[in-house]
């Protein structure tokens, strides 16, 4: 899921601006979730608490006590590379949000096809290896991999299981594998392909996921998923 903070001071601008990226994302057909704060310290203690973990930080440069640039300065400090987008109604902090490699500056109020733009841009620059896109009726779907555990054939179509629930597809199983990145996905069985993060146990006869569900280890396919899932261990690990 792709995770967006906003922070604002201000309750409406707060509001208004979680509104339209939730409109927008909308849009993009990207699964998404939204989460205000009206302080820097209040995002800062969620991040550090493990309570939230964000692709994109929206943040209001000039609020009360810990400021947006502050905020920023003290992510970068420690290495934290997620994108951030200040929203401001000065151009004094140009030369500092530079140092803190801002992706962009949004003038107050927020124009939509701007702000629309650097979701798109984030979405495909810096997401683009965590997010599969996949047709749904006339829609684009976009999920992040991390989400989705494992894809099963069924009814004439594919069902996608992630951690939020499941999705139906009118498509092949094998015309869904194309579309997925083959260094995070395997086929282990004829009717499901597994994503290699979600498993914490495989055997000759069946996967156990993250999530203690298990799939079955189709018997042509166990010494193929064995050595895919020791590679993906050697690389990721």
């Amino acid at each position: 899921m792709y995770r967006i903070a906003v922070c604002d001071d201000e309750a409406a601008a707060l509001e208004e601006l979680c509104r339209f990226c939730d409109e927008d994302l909308n849009e993009l057909g990207v699964e998404h979730r939204i989460v205000p704060f009206q302080s820097a310290k209040d995002l800062l203690n969620a991040m550090n608490t493990g309570e939230e973990r964000f692709n994109m930080l929206c943040l209001d440069i000039c609020m009360e006590g810990m400021s947006g640039m502050d905020l920023a300065v003290e992510l970068r400090r420690r290495d934290d590379l997620v994108s951030i987008v200040f929203i401001t109604a000065s151009d004094a902090f140009l030369r500092e949000g530079y140092a803190v490699h801002a992706m962009q500056y949004l003038d107050k109020p927020v124009d939509r096809e701007a702000l629309r733009e650097v979701l798109r841009t984030d979405i495909r620059l810096n997401q683009t290896n965590r997010i599969v896109t996949l047709r749904r009726g006339s829609h684009t779907v976009a999920l992040p991999i991390a989400d989705v555990l494992y894809l099963e054939s069924r009814d004439h179509g594919v069902y996608i299981h992630t951690s939020g629930g499941e999705r139906f597809f009118s498509m092949s199983l094998t015309e869904a594998e194309k579309l997925l990145p083959s260094e995070h996905f395997c086929r282990c069985h004829n009717s499901f392909l597994v994503n290699m993060a979600a498993i914490t146990e495989i055997g000759r006869h069946a996967l156990t996921l993250k999530d203690e569900r298990t799939i079955p280890v189709g018997r042509h396919y166990y010494e193929q998923t064995q050595l895919r899932l020791v590679r993906y261990l050697n690389t990721n690990t």
